[in-house]
């Protein structure tokens, strides 16, 4: 608990002129003119680790920084502070004129000195000059500048966040936990629209071979180029995504089958004519690839594991090539 001793109440207004004037809440104040206000104001010393304001607790003072220095955690253990307040700053101030309790905690960072300021005294020396009135808005002010300046860089850093969670950082692509989500909300869509879509499900032939062979640097550059391949391959509205290892996925919506297949064969046969540059050399790859239109009322997995039996098909039957869902049955090809 803060204690407080009584300010010197013998010292003379120049004094206090001397020793507050140029604080940022008391500049260009004139110290005559409410001299007696200072006298009853409090100093007090608290040290390291002390608790000047509880967060959600009421406060009925300003504090002002003397010396040392607080600062402002939301939780005692939050592991950095919210702000640093060094010599000439305030605290407390925003929890009395908004009439809340305090939304964080105030800890001393050091031994400081406080000058304390009730409400009451608050109020006075409001009313009895303008400077101060108008240094506690600037203060306020920049309070508030600052707080919308860290949280534009909390929404930064959260859009970063959220980009990199669902991106592959290798490819550019979108990954395999993203695309689940779009898929469920594709589905959905081309049911409530009464609109089409197909899927395709790549897998680069013999990557383990490309990885032993050339190491995995080249390999990272064949999973890249297949990337840009996809992309390069389909409309902007498609949705590419790396679905895992040596495996993609592309969503088309509003292709049916037909068309879905002609994309696929331009694209398996972009990449067998492509050269694959390397660190030291260069080399070709093929790519199979299995197709499945979404049918009506079907589900995300179903449609997934559709597309995944026609791609097993594609590399049963000798890979570099597209199959689609209707060219096989439970027994084999139809």
């Amino acid at each position: 608990m803060v204690q407080r001793t009584p300010h010197n109440v013998s010292k003379q207004r120049d004094d206090y002129a001397a020793k507050y004037g140029d604080l940022a809440l008391f500049r260009d104040v004139d110290a005559d003119a409410f001299g007696h206000l200072f006298a009853i104001c409090e100093e007090v010393e608290v040290e390291a680790g002390d608790i000047v304001l509880e967060q959600g607790a009421p406060n009925d003072s300003i504090f002002v920084v003397l010396s040392g220095g607080l600062t402002v955690r939301l939780g005692t253990s939050s592991p950095e502070p919210l702000l640093h307040l060094g010599e000439g700053a305030c605290a407390g101030e925003l929890s009395i004129l908004s009439r809340v309790n305090v939304s964080a905690h105030v800890i001393a960072a050091q031994r400081s000195r406080l000058l304390v300021i009730r409400e009451d005294e608050v109020w006075s020396f409001i009313g009895s000059s303008h400077e101060f009135a108008r240094n506690l808005l600037r203060i306020l002010s920049g309070r508030v500048r600052d707080d919308n300046t860290r949280l534009q860089q909390s929404m930064h850093a959260q859009a970063h966040y959220a980009r990199t969670s669902r991106m592959d950082a290798l490819t550019g692509l979108f990954n395999r936990r993203w695309l689940d989500e779009v898929l469920d909300r594709q589905c959905r869509r081309c049911a409530e629209d009464a609109t089409t879509m197909s899927l395709i499900l790549v897998d680069i032939d013999h990557f383990k071979q490309v990885n032993d062979r050339f190491g995995h640097l080249f390999g990272d550059e064949a999973l890249k180029a297949v990337a840009n391949h996809l992309c390069s391959g389909t409309r902007p509205l498609d949705i590419a995504a790396r679905f895992g290892g040596e495996e993609f996925a592309v969503l088309l919506h509003g292709v049916d089958l037909r068309g879905a297949v002609e994309i696929a064969e331009r694209i398996r046969n972009d990449i067998a004519e492509a050269d694959i540059l390397g660190p030291e050399a260069a080399m070709k790859l093929t790519v199979s690839m299995g197709v499945a239109q979404l049918q009506e009322f079907e589900q995300p997995v179903a449609l997934l594991e559709t597309a995944d039996r026609a791609l097993y098909e594609a590399k049963h039957l000798g890979r570099n090539r597209v199959v689609t869902a209707t060219e096989f049955d439970d027994t084999g090809l139809v």
